[in-house]
């Protein structure tokens, strides 16, 4: 059971592939959080690699819910080209299945597919709900 203050963390995250001095260089690679001090804005995130980076919420990307996806696609079918309505559809229902392997698989589209980037992911500090003037930019 959850407590009140507990908050729950995305399982898998996207480093933000436009991010600059990442010193771990993992722009745009698939992580997932090893700690966070929710407080300070740190997120230390593991890749498959077993390497481990340091990030500001606002450096990491995390899924939007899947019905922000199908109101999206609803209201920009006739502009999109056939492959990102079809990768954007695809990820909506990996993250209808919800499982850490849909998840992971929707993910690799958004990672092969910068164009819909933007219409299925939010950054972590949104998510969240962090006040970015406060925590620690990297």
């Amino acid at each position: 059971m959850k407590e009140p203050n507990e908050i729950q963390l995305p399982h898998l995250l996207l480093v933000h592939p436009d991010l600059k001095d990442d010193p771990v260089q993992k722009q745009g690679e698939i992580g997932f959080i090893t700690a966070a001090i929710l407080n300070t804005d740190e997120f230390y995130v593991g890749f498959d690699d077993h390497q481990v980076g340091f990030y500001g919420a606002d450096a990491l990307l995390t899924f939007k819910e899947p019905g922000d996806i199908y109101d999206f696609l609803h209201e920009n079918a006739l502009t999109l080209s056939v492959d990102d309505f079809k990768d954007l559809k695809n990820i909506a229902l990996l993250l209808d299945h919800g499982t850490e392997k849909h998840i992971r698989t929707a993910m690799e589209l958004v990672k092969k597919n910068g164009n819909i980037q933007d219409a299925v992911t939010i950054g972590l500090d949104r998510f969240l709900g962090i006040d970015q003037t406060r925590g620690l930019k990297r």
